[in-house]
């Protein structure tokens, strides 16, 4: 897997953030303290070959509507060989309101993402966090990392700022230094 995410970040890096799959220790950081083991809907956005959607899948219940989003060619090919029954959208997140819709739920529980925020334009963060907020029903949450090296960037202060101004409650958790590169990630609650 790690072959098809340093190619497909080479080749599109505004769409793949990573050089290399998250590790264990950083699956399970994204996922933890979210209750997603009692999650009726949950979203994915930016699964890449299925790293975090593998330690999803361990937790959700078996009868929760789950979904992916990913907008790489390169990686839903991949991803469907690994993971043919879940259910893709090849869409933008910020078009998740409409894929909740069609999958007649009214709200998600849970949204963890692996999109690469700092690589976005602000106002394709600011769209795609509308249509997280506006999808997730109140007290809902919302998971994302971060690159420890980029967060002394201006684009990822600005990110944090995003989060603080979209969600009621954003927490970091503690650095995942068996990650390459160390991560950390957003705890958000609507």
């Amino acid at each position: 897997m790690g072959h098809t995410i340093l190619k497909q970040f080479v080749t599109m890096p505004r769409t793949v953030g990573a050089i290399c799959a998250s590790s264990p220790a950083l699956c399970e950081m994204v996922i933890d303290e979210i209750n997603i083991e009692n999650a009726k809907s949950v979203a994915e956005l930016g699964p890449g070959t299925g790293v975090v959607t593998e330690h999803i899948l361990r937790r959700i219940p078996s009868d929760a509507n789950f979904f992916v989003v990913e907008v790489c060619q390169g990686m839903i090919d991949k991803f469907k060989k690994h993971y043919p029954d879940v259910k893709l959208y090849p869409n933008c997140a910020s078009k998740l309101p409409e894929m909740i819709r069609k999958e007649g739920v009214d709200h998600l529980d849970t949204i963890v993402s692996g999109l690469p925020w700092a690589s976005f334009p602000g106002s394709l963060q600011d769209s795609i966090l509308d249509a997280i907020v506006e999808t997730l029903k109140p007290g809902g949450t919302f998971t994302t990392y971060a690159y420890l090296q980029g967060l002394i960037l201006p684009a990822a202060k600005r990110f944090r700022k995003k989060l603080e101004a979209h969600f009621s409650v954003v927490k970091k958790s503690p650095v995942v230094w068996k990650n390459v590169p160390p991560a950390l990630v957003y705890r958000c609650r609507k």
